[in-house]
């Protein structure tokens, strides 16, 4: 680790000593290098005060109050009444406070690539605004604005400018980041239910996840809410075909044969309807054509769910049961990315089985059970009257046309490959995202990007897609500029805050995202829309609740006094008719069926094969595999092993810590192995974050250790979302034979 990162790792890991960092984080003792790191962060030194920000790690918003000190940002909480307090910042939340120091990969000026395509040179701001806007009016001139897009990532923090760039050049086409997570399920929820809802963890007396781990993957608050259930007698069951952290801690682990969650959910149904667990109240007001599924569901036996999903008959009876005696004061929850988000063909149809089970316990609006949907805090906006402000382009989004059941606003972001492919997308600007790495097959998605006749990288740091790209332009760090007005997301809270800068600008040459977007607009002849500061914006937003913007930066949030109703009570189908269809045309007409019945993944691995599966470990980073390797390096973890199980490992005579090789028609990964009893015996389990291809994996320019989940997967569009279906694959596992001088 580089001597910058280790400076902020004094606080972001909770060690007292320099030398103790030098030697678990550096790998050594400390050098005048590092001394050197200590006087460029301290000349960044505010004033002596804590200011109240947000982590800028997830979409979490986890408030600190923080200052910096000896060059380090050291981080305070919790802070009381603002609406996302919480107790301690995760893993990864602990290592974006080591961002801005750490030199290693970072972009610190406007790059362009080179006619020859042998490299990059470092360029002015003027220069590669006034080529990128060439390049882009080119593409508008022969090919209309609509063959323009952009494709955001999580922390693409100035959004607002963003998609009003692309509205001002005439685009529709902004993608966001869940069409890479959990498009499938989504689109599962919002055409059965009409959203997808969140569960009442605080009062629940028993929940189900099914492939989601909060304690690996969620929030402090999350974990904290989770323990609080279990202390209160809850009753916690984890359907995962590992062990994951949330397993371990609950009362009842499903070791589930991967993809095959919706066969466990569809015998779940078939006891509550055969036994007369179900509530008939609810069904009967909120639901049509029980009947009809009532007679599909006879054959959805225990017996029949255990062939399928290897769970044993009986376990699948008792998680039923205590469903039901828990109702309505139960829930199975509507998941998020892991085993169903976008992972397996029949990822749609699953969310659709859990929806069902939900609706047959009764537990929709009920406290305990799936809340109704959040009332969104409206905020402000600019005074058209006094910041012009640019139309919305009628025309639709590119790939809705191919997709037409997926939201447009969440989905289609992996759908971006078959519009360049198709020709249709001609320009792409990637801000603060890797579709290189992230959307699907790393190896198939550099080949498309590299069909396009324009892609500009905003990021912080070197990617894969920014070494595709024509052109990078620097971002900078989330705690070294204001990031603006937030509101709470999934819950109902009336308090707004504020997510300040920490630090200056450290690097002359990086800007914030709005002052790119507002360059670029500028260069390209739109700079009409972009007249105003990030002050004007924040105002805006804030004015109708009669909030001064100075003392909301001041504390770092603020209640609005808006009265929002609850969440539970009368339940809430946002659907046509106002009920539930149990037995839907719309799914029929999709090739679903009308029934959530049995769906296959679309792979199943023969003889000698494995499923490569994958999820969160609290460290994780799904496209920066170094970052991921600091937090694995906290957490005493081997970022270049996988997991599988041992009785399997045993016949094949593979020893736990082996090095062995991972291979597909995709290519070879050497892995090395470790061994363990809590794995499901079809699959073996990889990190979350990028492998050993991943640029940067090694630094001699060789290929690490180390598998990424996407490796062996091959590039697939689900023919319903455009998921990129990112555990469809099968490897096999080589042992390594040492060879003889004269081996071939």
């Amino acid at each position: 680790m580089g001597g910058s990162s280790c400076l902020a790792a004094v606080d972001a890991a909770g060690f007292a000593s320099r030398q103790l960092v030098a030697e678990l984080w550096c790998g050594g003792a400390w050098t005048p290098e590092l001394e050197g790191i200590i006087e460029m962060a301290s000349r960044a030194m505010h004033d002596g005060r804590s200011v109240v920000t947000t982590c800028g790690g997830c979409y979490a918003d986890c408030a600190f109050a923080a200052h910096v000190e000896d060059g380090r940002v050291v981080a305070e909480l919790p802070v009381p009444g603002h609406p996302c307090a919480a107790r301690a910042l995760c893993a990864r939340g602990r290592h974006r406070l080591v961002m801005p120091f750490d030199e290693r990969d970072r972009i610190l000026h406007p790059m362009r690539r080179r006619q020859d395509g042998s490299g990059f040179d470092a360029v002015s701001w003027d220069e590669a605004f006034s080529d990128i806007a060439e390049r882009l009016a080119e593409i508008i001139d022969e090919h209309s604005a609509r063959a323009l897009g952009m494709t955001l990532g999580v922390p693409s923090f100035d959004r607002y400018w963003a998609y009003r760039f692309m509205h001002a050049l005439g685009s529709p086409n902004v993608y966001g980041a869940d069409g890479a997570c959990e498009v499938s399920r989504l689109t599962g929820w919002e055409h059965s239910l009409g959203y997808s809802p969140a569960s009442d963890l605080a009062h629940t007396d028993c929940i189900m996840y099914l492939g989601r781990s909060i304690v690996d993957s969620s929030t402090m608050g999350a974990v904290d809410a989770l323990n609080d259930a279990r202390r209160r007698g809850a009753k916690i069951i984890v359907v995962d075909p590992r062990r994951s952290g949330s397993a371990a801690l609950a009362d009842r682990w499903l070791r589930v044969r991967p993809g095959c969650d919706l066969a466990l959910l569809l015998g779940i149904a078939h006891v509550l309807i055969a036994e007369d667990l179900y509530d008939r109240e609810f069904v009967a007001r909120y639901t049509t054509d029980f009947d009809e599924l009532a007679q599909a569901a006879a054959v959805w036996t225990p017996d029949w769910a255990e062939s399928m999903c290897d769970v044993p008959a009986d376990d699948i009876r008792a998680t039923a049961r205590d469903l039901a005696a828990a109702a309505p004061a139960a829930v199975v929850d509507a998941g998020f990315h892991g085993g169903i988000g976008i992972a397996y063909a029949n990822s749609t149809q699953t969310a659709r089985a859990i929806c069902l089970v939900d609706v047959l316990l009764g537990c929709l609006g009920h406290a305990g059970g799936a809340l109704n949907p959040p009332t969104p805090l409206a905020l402000g906006d600019l005074d058209p009257a006094r910041f012009a402000t640019p139309p919305v382009p009628r025309m639709s989004k590119l790939g809705s046309e191919r997709y037409p059941l997926v939201d447009p606003v969440r989905g289609l972001c992996t759908t971006i490959g078959q519009s360049i492919l198709a020709g249709d997308l001609r320009g792409l600007i990637v801000y603060a995202s890797n579709p290189g790495a992230g959307y699907g097959n790393a190896q198939a998605w550099l080949s498309i990007l590299q069909q396009l006749d324009l892609l500009v990288t905003i990021d912080i740091r070197w990617s894969e897609t920014a070494r595709a790209s024509d052109f990078v332009l620097p971002d900078v760090t989330y705690l070294e500029a204001d990031r603006g007005v937030g509101t709470v997301v999934g819950r109902n809270d009336a308090r707004v805050f504020y997510r300040n800068a920490v630090l200056p600008i450290l690097h002359d040459d990086t800007r914030p995202g709005r002052e790119i977007f507002a360059g670029l607009a500028q260069a390209c002849g739109v700079g009409e829309y972009f007249q105003f500061t990030s002050d004007n914006l924040a105002a805006a937003q804030v004015a109708p609740f009669g909030i001064e913007l100075d003392e909301l930066k001041e504390r770092g949030w603020a209640d609005t006094g808006v009265q929002l109703p609850p969440r539970t009570g009368e339940p809430v189908i946002p659907l046509d008719g106002g009920k539930i269809a149990l037995v839907s045309d719309v799914w029929e007409r999709a090739g679903l069926g009308r029934v959530p019945g049995w769906i296959a993944p679309m792979v199943e691995p023969g003889p000698g094969m494995f499923r490569l599966i994958s999820g969160n470990r609290p460290f994780e980073s799904h496209t920066l595999r170094r970052l991921a390797a600091q937090g694995a390096a906290e957490a005493g973890s081997d970022l270049d092993a996988v997991q599988m199980n041992a009785d399997a490992a045993a016949r094949m005579g593979i020893a736990d810590g082996e090095i062995v090789e991972l291979v597909s028609d995709m290519g070879r990964d050497r892995v090395r192995v470790e061994t363990t009893p809590y794995l499901h015996p079809a699959c073996i389990f990889t990190s979350a974050t990028p492998g050993g291809r991943s640029f940067g994996a090694d630094a001699g320019g060789a290929q690490a250790l180390g598998v990424g989940p996407l490796d062996h997967t091959p590039l697939r569009w689900d023919p319903l979302t455009g998921a990129a279906l990112t555990q469809e694959n099968a490897v096999r596992v080589e042992k390594i034979v040492a060879r003889g001088d004269n081996d071939e």
